[in-house]
């Protein structure tokens, strides 16, 4: 018991040091990040690409807006129904463009990038905020015992 007592007395006054290693937590982070991105990714890609059309219509509205036309100083007005056929092919040619865009996005290489970034940041922020701090810990709701934070 008295040897519990010199213990508890020391920990109170000196504290104990608690080393965390930076690299495992953040490759613990950046693996969940990068199993939650491969999953969020193409989810958030099919959503935009569910919102081409609207937005293709939005931006494309009246761009052909003269049904006159002048080819080699001749002219003469086009039909409504070829002024249509033409808006509508520029909105389709439009909305497939951007949707091969998105569907040539690597999500898997993306998911590898945030994560990437992730374990960086996490690396950093341990650094930064933990990195020498000191901590009041209570042990058994009784012993105060200061915890010194060391990141490897």
């Amino acid at each position: 018991m008295v040897l519990v007592g010199t213990f508890a007395g020391v920990a109170a006054v000196q504290g104990a040091t608690v080393s965390l290693d930076s690299k495992e937590l953040a490759v613990i982070v950046r693996d969940r990040i990068v199993a939650q991105a491969k999953v969020e990714i193409p989810k958030v890609i099919e959503g935009a690409k569910a919102e081409i059309p609207a937005i293709v219509e939005k931006e494309m509205r009246t761009r052909i807006v003269s049904d006159r036309m002048e080819i080699a100083g001749f002219v003469f007005r086009m039909p409504a129904e070829l002024i249509e056929q033409l808006n509508s092919k520029m909105r389709k040619n439009v909305e497939n463009a951007a949707g091969e865009i998105m569907d040539g996005i690597n999500t898997d290489q993306l998911a590898e990038k945030f994560g990437a970034e992730a374990y960086l940041l996490v690396q950093e922020a341990l650094q930064d905020e933990l990195a020498g701090q000191t901590f009041r810990v209570m042990v058994f709701n009784r012993i105060p015992v200061r915890v010194n934070v060391e990141i490897k």
